[in-house]
């Protein structure tokens, strides 16, 4: 697990790793230039024309430590500083002054000249309001530069991007590469910033997680290296029950194939069993399909009797993948939600049958808190709150929260970057697996799949979410690369999971 963190949570590192652990800031300052000019000179990037973009505030002062050492390593380096040199940091003004005294000029205007290379170091993680004037004009002549060829580092986050909500500042610089110190931010993680932050990197300086006097940060990501600890265990001496009882409602009248990828991604995330309650008509597709599975089919109307024993059978519910949102759809519902202590993923026409009725939003939230699961999209969570696309965009964290809060439960906000969070901590989970290929038909009944069957196998519902989210984004990157992204489709994206989890996964 890797922290990310907000402006001000990142600042009060910076000042308790000063202050009270002693290293002092000029000493980060080399560091951070240090780790730039090593990740640049790796790439084969040193002898070239290089134009530095300085501010006044201590991201600036990182980068005329870094123009001064890519210099010495025999680049042809420009310097420019943006803002009056009186306004300068005490360390950039350091940075400043060991820069000339090298005898290295600094310029006060751009110049219209062609560059290899641009270091961005204008604003950093501190801009609060829209930016303007003369820095707006120098943000979008970086761009220009970029436009002609050059290739764009920015330091610690893209200037004119929000660090704590990734969003444009009035404009922002694309970058192909961003290097972070520390820990990564919210910003680098969360659109647009995400799109412009280009390829991130964060890299150690000496800041470290015992600087987090006020508590852990509550935003936090896995890498691909970790997957190996966050599966769950498998016991030798292990047989199906053991794995877990999956009960899958699912499926509608021509919707047959909800039934199929999520009842195969539960298997395929370890489950050891699984049951599908469906309409009659999809028999025989499951059957062709999905011989693993049991059928609890209904001709007319769900039967009550044996949904309940059905209940009583399994360890988890997964409810919803093409289920349609009719009256026996609802009625479906209604009996899954009569339940109030098995854990429940509620994903699709399941999200859409709460949000449309009082009665179903009242047994969802009277379920045991931390018990229930919803995955909804954009157009879902909205219709959960019963809100519009402008607030979402406007504020999707603060939406995502409080759904999980009226519900008592776990939330999976699907979308670009998916968001995990719950109601009973603040912990907040956002996915960096994943790309635009999975934008396909049945990518979320996979997805729910996963879930349900890293829940079966003993995992708490925050976790196994987090994870299914993770698992979903690693298989949906394999079958981007084996098909390529405009190909991919669910299946293939059931595949892949196969391939990711059957490398992993310990045992006891």
């Amino acid at each position: 697990m890797k922290y990310v963190l907000k402006a001000g949570e990142m600042k009060a590192c910076d000042k308790d790793t000063i202050n009270r652990i002693g290293i002092p800031s000029m000493v980060l300052m080399e560091r951070a230039a240090l780790s730039v000019v090593e990740e640049l000179s790796g790439r084969g990037m040193l002898q070239k024309r290089i134009l530095v973009v300085a501010g006044c505030g201590n991201n600036g002062g990182d980068g005329l430590a870094i123009g001064r050492l890519l210099s010495l390593k025999g680049a042809d380096v420009t310097f420019f500083l943006a803002g009056k040199p009186e306004k300068m940091t005490d360390e950039t003004r350091q940075q400043w002054d060991i820069i000339r005294n090298l005898g290295f000029e600094v310029q006060s205007k751009l110049e219209d000249m062609e560059y290899d290379m641009v270091i961005d170091a204008l604003l950093g993680i501190g801009l609060s309001r829209a930016v303007s004037g003369d820095y707006l004009a120098i943000i979008q002549r970086m761009n220009l530069y970029r436009n002609r060829g050059a290739y764009v580092c920015s330091i610690d986050i893209p200037s004119g991007i929000c660090a704590d909500t990734g969003r444009i500042m009035g404009d922002a610089v694309q970058a192909d590469l961003t290097v972070t110190f520390g820990f990564a931010k919210r910003g680098h993680f969360l659109y647009p910033g995400k799109e412009y932050t280009g390829k991130l990197l964060v890299r150690d300086i000496g800041i470290t997680e015992k600087s987090f006097k006020a508590g852990k940060p509550s935003a936090f990501y896995y890498e691909r290296e970790e997957l190996q600890g966050l599966m769950p265990l498998r016991r030798v001496d292990g047989n199906k029950g053991t794995f877990g009882k999956v009960l899958l409602a699912a499926g509608s009248r021509d919707m047959g194939g909800a039934c199929v990828l999520c009842g195969s991604s539960i298997l395929r995330s370890g489950a050891g069993m699984v049951k599908v309650i469906s309409p009659a008509c999809n028999r025989q597709i499951l059957h062709q399909t999905l011989p693993e599975a049991m059928l609890c089919t209904y001709e007319e109307k769900p039967d009550e009797k044996k949904i309940k024993e059905a209940l009583m059978w399994c360890d988890v519910v997964v409810a919803g993948p093409g289920l349609g949102t009719d009256q026996n759809a609802a009625a479906l519902m209604r009996i899954l939600l009569e339940d109030k202590e098995l854990p429940m993923i509620i994903d699709a026409d399941g999200l859409n049958l709460i949000s449309a009725s009082e009665e179903l939003t009242k047994l969802t939230s009277e379920r045991k808190k931390g018990r229930t699961i919803l995955t909804p999209h954009p157009g879902e969570l909205v219709r959960l709150l019963h809100t519009d696309m402008e607030e979402y965009r406007c504020d999707r964290e603060g939406l995502a929260r409080h759904l999980a809060e009226k519900f008592g439960c776990v939330v999976a906000a699907k979308d670009a970057v998916t968001m995990v969070l719950g109601s009973e901590d603040n912990r907040l989970y956002l996915n960096t697996t994943g790309n635009d290929g999975m934008a396909t038909a049945g990518s979320g009944d996979v997805l729910a799949g996963v879930i349900g069957g890293l829940a079966a196998q003993g995992m708490e519902p925050f976790e196994a979410a987090c994870l299914g989210v993770f698992l979903h984004g690693i298989a949906g990157e394999n079958a981007s690369v084996r098909y390529g992204r405009y190909g991919v489709t669910a299946s293939d994206i059931v595949k892949e999971l196969m391939t990711a989890m059957g490398r992993v996964g310990g045992t006891s």
